[in-house]
């Protein structure tokens, strides 16, 4: 059975359009708060300029894109990703009335906050809580979906150990990040720490076996052991995201559908290490180690 989409937002409306014709296949859109409420993992490459991780400039213009989302009958969460930020309930107030269905969570404070305020509200485990260890031992009644890290699309016999999550677990398949991505000072770059794409980019031509990416026509693979995806690219144009949905959705094959995304030798690098396994050993590459970590 096919699962249901998390959608990235990219204040695009012509999205909304496309999103609105492909419903049955969309769980819920997702994007980041107001500019000036709380930062989110791409805050610090958004832009003013349209198509290109674009923030509304205004609190009007902003409100006036979440109106559309509802008017079309979709749903949408928004990002709440900072670690260190505890959400207050005139903000609940602020983004419920708007019409938001729910909150990408980074904490467990957060989420019992959330959950505290409205039951009803849909609490997502953020992928920047980085959920590799302790898993079966840790409390996600305050989660209704939880977002395993990158490393779970390359341990698929990992994921059906935990069968009691099922229903929660949601995973990136589109992600080209290594599965041992540090990911924070890239998320959440500090003049202490900035992000150093020679160093901290670990998606190189001598690691792509590290890549997380799950192709389209092997979900099938993952679908009865998950509760849905999410498609990350809220950075993406209009088109980008148009292009992914589609084979995703479709759960279809395309014999160049990294081709957009990667140089050609990673691209053509990145197929042949695939097509030189059966899809059920290259996505185990690292079960081993995940079920250790259990």
């Amino acid at each position: 059975m096919k699962k249901l989409f998390e959608v990235p937002y990219n204040f695009d409306e012509k999205l909304i359009k496309y999103y609105k014709k492909h419903a049955d296949r969309i769980n819920f859109l997702y994007l980041p708060p107001y500019k000036d409420d709380s930062i989110n993992t791409r805050s610090t490459i958004q832009t003013k300029v349209k198509g290109h991780c674009y923030m509304p400039q205004s609190r009007e213009e902003y409100e006036r894109h979440l109106s559309l989302i509802c008017h079309a009958d979709l749903r949408f969460v928004v990002l709440w990703q900072d670690r260190n930020s505890i959400i207050t309930s005139d903000q609940l107030d602020y983004y419920t009335q708007l019409g938001a269905s729910g909150f990408i969570i980074a904490n467990d404070v957060n989420s019992k906050i959330v959950k505290d305020y409205n039951p009803s509200l849909l609490v997502i485990c953020s992928l920047v809580q980085r959920l590799q260890k302790n898993i079966r031992k840790r409390d996600f009644s305050n989660y209704d979906y939880i977002i395993l890290y990158y490393t779970f699309n390359r341990s698929i016999d990992a994921i059906k150990e935990l069968s009691a999550l099922k229903d929660k677990i949601v995973l990136m398949p589109n992600t080209l990040c290594s599965i041992e991505c540090p990911s924070v000072h890239h998320w959440f770059p500090s003049k202490d720490k900035p992000f150093d794409f020679q160093n901290d980019c670990w998606l190189r031509l001598d690691t792509l076996d590290k890549c997380g990416l799950i192709f389209p026509e092997h979900l099938v693979l993952f679908n009865q052991h998950v509760g849905g995806y999410k498609l990350q690219g809220r950075e993406y144009p209009t088109e980008a995201i148009k292009y992914l949905c589609h084979f995703y959705f479709k759960e279809e094959y395309y014999s160049d559908f990294v081709s957009p995304f990667l140089r050609e030798d990673m691209a053509e690098n990145l197929k042949n290490k695939i097509h030189n396994r059966t899809p059920e050993e290259y996505y185990n590459t690292y079960t081993d180690t995940i079920i250790d970590y259990l």
